[in-house]
């Protein structure tokens, strides 16, 4: 009788188990899009990768790298926050997209393309208005639009670009223009 009780619950046991999780996420979006920056006479690296579960749900870094291969500059976004990167629905399509993200922007290349400040504005505004990052006086901006030091912008959300300039204080992120919409 114990013998058939045990194989009894035994049964049970195997039928009462909680079933093989099914892995329900995709193959992964591992991706990489590579680009370069020219600042002055050097050849900069763009680089930018993605990593997650599926591309819905991955995490973009953008790096800046120098000559010598040292990063300078990264930023971490959420693929499905950006506009050039939350189409991409699987991994080739990502590395399209990325490297579409990391090309460097031709009409804004260099600080003598921001837009003009007026007396009175707190900052650039016209049908592209350029929000001025933190720190960043009337004076700094006029000097910083003369200087014309090589500047790299990129999408950094659904409707605005980041703009990162090189110039004699090195790396510094300066601001954000915005889509009309």
């Amino acid at each position: 009788m114990r013998l058939v009780l045990l194989a009894a619950f035994a049964a049970l046991a195997v039928a009462c188990s909680p079933a093989e999780e099914v892995d329900v996420m995709s193959e992964g979006c591992e991706a990489r899009g590579v680009s370069q920056w020219t600042v002055n006479d050097q050849l900069f690296s763009i680089e930018a990768t993605t990593e997650g579960p599926d591309c819905a749900r991955a995490v973009a870094t953008l790096t800046v790298r120098n000559t010598s291969g040292e990063p300078i500059y990264t930023q971490s976004h959420i693929t499905s926050d950006l506009m050039t990167l939350a189409p991409a629905v699987d991994p080739a399509a990502m590395n399209t997209a990325l490297t579409e993200w990391v090309a460097p922007e031709t009409t804004m290349s260099t600080t003598s393309n921001l837009p003009e400040r007026a007396a009175n504005a707190d900052n650039p505004g016209g049908e592209f208005p350029f929000y001025v990052g933190e720190g960043h006086t009337r004076e700094s901006y006029a000097a910083m639009r003369a200087a014309n030091d090589p500047m790299f912008c990129y999408v950094q959300g659904m409707e605005s670009l980041s703009c990162i300039i090189y110039g004699d204080g090195g790396i510094e992120h300066i601001g954000v223009q915005a889509f009309p919409g």
